[in-house]
């Protein structure tokens, strides 16, 4: 049986009207219901103020307990491949779920920006399943690679300093300085700088690869800070 947590977070509206909030930000749940319940548990302690969920979330029970929380949430390849599987009611808001989430200063998706505009929803995909192929739609970010840099331009271009994504399972962050320099990040706090840009894997909830442990990630606006957090779904 999963965990009870507290849902009682507000539901904010627009997040780009509220300042210095506490973001929890989460993917690949996978079905594992016990991991997702363990992360939520585990953010009433640490004074979070909202929610992302950044797809690849699973089972209804999931679902449920994704939109009990009113995390804004990103369809991953587990949605476009598996959304049938859904209730009538967890599938009608699956299909409306974007291809990415855009706030004033971070940007979010699931595995990257590749996004055509005509693409804007789940049910967009569907309606023309085969305009791109999914491996363009999906690739993965923890190794340096052309579509590594592609992002690292977008960003730079629209003058957003801060990604994060899911989909690689893994908690991996890379730094692009001010300098032109390229760097690797694997620990636990990641600072975002002025001048820089940051994109962040916040790891799995229900299947990480760098880990025996479910994932996730905090981000502090006031101070800057990601934190990279590992919960022991044993507790």
């Amino acid at each position: 049986m999963s965990k009870a947590f507290d849902c009682s977070l507000p539901h904010f509206l627009s997040y780009d009207n509220l300042i210095d909030m506490r973001y929890a930000i989460f993917s690949d749940i996978h079905n594992d219901a016990i991991a997702l319940s363990t992360v939520l548990t585990h953010t009433n302690d640490q004074k979070v103020d909202a929610y992302f969920c950044l797809g690849d979330v699973g089972i209804d029970e999931c679902v449920d307990m994704v939109r009990a929380v009113n995390a804004p949430t990103i369809f991953g390849n587990w949605e476009a491949s598996n959304w049938r599987y859904l209730s009538p009611e967890n599938q009608k808001w699956v299909l409306n779920l974007p291809s990415n989430l855009k706030m004033k200063q971070f940007w979010l998706t699931h595995a990257a920006l590749t996004w055509p505009p005509k693409l804007a929803t789940l049910a967009d995909l569907n309606e023309d399943p085969y305009f791109i192929p999914r491996s363009k739609l999906f690739p993965y970010l923890h190794v340096e690679s052309d579509i590594l840099w592609e992002t690292i331009a977008t960003l730079s271009e629209a003058n957003i300093p801060l990604m994060f994504h899911g989909h690689t399972h893994r908690q991996v962050a890379w730094r692009f300085t001010g300098d032109n320099q390229l760097q690797r990040l694997v620990q636990e706090n990641v600072q975002l700088y002025d001048g820089e840009t940051l994109i962040v894997g916040v790891g799995s909830v229900g299947r990480p690869v760098d880990g025996p442990d479910p994932a996730y990630a905090i981000y502090d606006e006031a101070s800057g800070v990601i934190e990279m957090i590992r919960v022991n779904k044993a507790e």
